[in-house]
């Protein structure tokens, strides 16, 4: 089986993009006998929010005289966002021929050519000016750079209260019901650390004969769905001031190839611009960052790759923090857990959590009801708990609605009573799939 070969390398902004295509056309392509002479390549181009990329594909000729495409593929990817160079690509089942081989060295003298006068002859828009030195990097507005990731897919937390998606007052710690030696870890080594950064680092210019910040890169948030880990991460957001950058699956995961880890790359580049920093929230990070073997996919690896990088490469001066969430953290990359500064594991809530979390959504039951609830509700998650009160006010709306029930004393509909949670409790525990993975672990709140 031939083994598909890729040649990359970058492409400054001051390359003339169209020389470079005629360049590789007149080179690869097939020789055109009809429209003048010339030559002939068969094209397919691609747009996103967050790069163009057009392919070239050298055609060849069979018996009939039908085209098809030969086996090279030339990819020019120009990313919209977070980076000043463009990218191009050989890539081929097998060996290059003398032909492309040619081809692939007129691209890397094209490639470092500078346009110095650019189409009008009045100097390209990308040619520093004189006096200015070497060209300084465009920092876009913080509106530019929301603007840039929501379109991405990326969701914003905490901009401001005209973002897509702003903060309100129901993201605090008083709503994340139990779980206090978590919140205390977290504030600690995260909020702390984002609010006041110069305690930590003069701590470190105190303490290391080489200065390098003790200030958390990446945190591990690692636990059962629904014990509370997106809302500690979006309170963290909140009270540092800085925005959360919610990076869905689906943005990650693209089927074109390479755009995976150019979109994240992208992520990455424009948390660093963001003037006051932020935090970028990788939920089940374990479906793109597991362990490495001869079985992970292609896709999956430069991913992960990704990740790696951006996480050793961040700036020391610059306030963004990744926090990843998992709750298969066996599954995960070695490499990529030993990155993680701090590792917090979310269990499943003991019964005390469950009696304060049933509080904030049944607050009229007594003291000992919500004690009943508890033991009805033991080895669900918060976010079990609330939909099992949900489900009791909806059962008992109906239930009014129907005259099944009658009002109070005053005439007002009444409220659902404790029978009714324990028995939506009881329905729920039927529809469970199989928890033994988590049950079979220690209740405990631990930190690691």
């Amino acid at each position: 089986m031939l083994k598909q070969v890729v040649v990359k390398f970058d492409m400054p902004s001051t390359c003339n993009v169209s020389h470079l295509i005629v360049d590789l056309v007149t080179h690869i392509g097939l020789e055109a006998e009809q429209h003048g002479g010339g030559s002939e390549v068969l094209v397919r181009a691609w747009d996103s929010p967050a790069a163009r990329q057009i392919t070239l594909n050298p055609p060849k000729k069979n018996s009939t005289g039908d085209l098809y495409e030969d086996g090279l593929c030339v990819l020019i990817f120009e990313p919209l966002i977070g980076s000043d160079y463009s990218e191009i690509e050989f890539i081929k089942r097998g060996s290059f021929s003398l032909k492309e081989l040619e081809a692939l060295i007129s691209a890397l003298k094209v490639a470092g050519e500078k346009d110095v006068k650019g189409s009008s002859g009045k100097g390209n828009k990308n040619t520093p000016r004189k006096g200015s030195g070497q060209r300084s990097k465009h920092i876009p507005s913080m509106e530019k750079i929301i603007s840039d990731l929501e379109a991405m897919g990326v969701r914003v937390y905490g901009f401001d209260e005209t973002s897509s998606i702003p903060m309100d007052g129901t993201v605090i710690w008083e709503n994340l019901a139990g779980y206090e030696p978590q919140k205390r870890e977290i504030e600690d080594t995260i909020l702390l650390a984002l609010q006041s950064p110069e305690v930590y680092d003069d701590i470190a210019r105190g303490t290391r004969c080489k200065f390098e910040t003790n200030r958390p890169r990446a945190v591990l948030f690692e636990g059962p769905p629904g014990t509370g880990k997106t809302s500690s991460a979006r309170v963290i957001a909140k009270q540092a001031g800085v925005p959360l950058l919610y990076v869905p699956l689906e943005v990650v995961m693209s089927k074109y190839y390479g755009e995976s880890e150019r979109l994240l790359g992208s992520v990455f580049s424009l948390a660093n611009d963001l003037p006051d920093g932020g935090i970028i929230f990788l939920d089940e990070v374990d479906s793109f960052a597991s362990a490495r073997d001869s079985e992970m996919h292609e896709v999956t690896r430069r991913i992960l790759s990704v990740i790696l990088r951006q996480i050793d490469g961040f700036e020391q001066d610059r306030r963004v923090v990744v926090i990843a969430a998992t709750n298969r953290k066996e599954d995960l990359d070695p490499a990529l857990i030993s990155r993680f500064d701090s590792i917090i594991c979310f269990g499943l809530p003991d019964q005390q959590t469950r009696m304060e979390i049933a509080a904030q959504y049944a607050k009229h039951l007594t003291k000992s009801e919500l004690l009943q609830f508890s033991s009805a509700t033991e080895e669900m998650s918060g976010r079990d708990i609330r939909d099992v009160c949900q489900q009791a006010e909806r059962h008992w709306a109906s239930k009014l609605i129907r005259g099944q029930v009658p009002k109070d004393e005053k005439g007002e509909p009444s409220l659902p009573p404790i029978d009714e949670y324990v028995s939506c409790a009881e329905q729920r525990r039927k529809s469970w799939p199989d928890r033994t993975r988590w049950t079979s672990r220690s209740p405990a709140l631990k930190l690691a």
